[in-house]
């Protein structure tokens, strides 16, 4: 991808309010070496920042999951809140994010099944918008076919998931399976030989760090934004010294509050 042959700083969002400061990132970026990412694919990219980037003429990655495209199957961890409710839900799901992807999958159908709640919906993106948001010049790329964590999987689970990723995306005329972002960022040895025997070329983090020196095209850092960031603070991010500042931060916030 002839983007990443400039080094660029990497920022990534995921879903997109309809209140929302891209415009005001946008002229930041427009001045600055910036690639913007977008992880999941919700309908929301394409409703409110696919129109924006066309008309600032950005470079975009959109990495979606495969197996929700053209249906209503929610993303599973908005499932797992529903269920569950926002605040036990929520931490239900950073706990099961720990779990092997068996066990994952196992508790999600027990709970469907025990939960006296309607399925829940979700309207998802459509082979057609990505083919229209293709044309346009977004890459559409590979988020996996199910979203597991990676590093939670079994080999053979792994393999099966590029497999059906790229199968979709070779089925629909879609240009950019060989750009793989983990799911949740989480990685492994396993995982980074997996997905070069799969044939993935470029594989990205969510680890909220500049470019290094030392170029991995399977470990490729990127910065973390919201489309909330304040200006100020999104100045701050690309700087770097956010990223530094964060851990210390959390260490902090934890010494003070355990």
């Amino acid at each position: 991808m002839k983007e990443l042959e400039l080094n660029p700083t990497i920022v990534t969002y995921h879903k997109i309010d309809a209140q929302h400061k891209l415009a005001a990132h946008f002229n930041i970026y427009q001045q600055k070496n910036i690639l913007v990412t977008v992880d999941d694919g919700d309908v929301s990219f394409y409703q409110h920042m696919f129109p924006l980037l066309k008309q600032y003429k950005l470079p975009a990655i959109l990495f979606v999951i495969t197996g929700l495209i053209d249906t209503k199957i929610p993303f599973w961890w908005d499932e797992l809140e529903y269920l569950l409710g926002p605040e036990q839900g929520g931490k239900k799901v950073w706990e099961v994010k720990e779990w092997p992807n068996h066990k994952r999958l196992a508790y999600l159908e027990q709970l469907r099944a025990t939960v006296d709640k309607a399925p829940l919906e979700q309207q998802q993106l459509t082979t057609a918008q990505l083919l229209e948001m293709q044309e346009a010049g977004v890459t559409i790329a590979n988020h996996s076919h199910t979203h597991p964590m990676f590093d939670k999987c079994t080999e053979a689970e792994l393999q099966d998931e590029f497999m059906k990723s790229k199968q979709f995306f070779e089925e629909r005329g879609l240009k950019g399976y060989r750009l793989f972002a983990y799911p949740n960022g989480n990685h492994s040895t396993l995982t980074e030989k997996v997905a070069k025997e799969a044939g993935i070329e470029y594989a990205f983090l969510f680890d909220h760090k500049l470019p290094s020196k030392g170029f991995n095209p399977y470990r490729i850092s990127r910065l973390s934004v919201t489309d909330q960031t304040s200006v100020n603070k999104l100045h701050f991010i690309l700087s770097g010294w956010h990223s530094r500042v964060l851990p210390v931060s959390k260490k902090l916030y934890k010494v003070l509050n355990g």
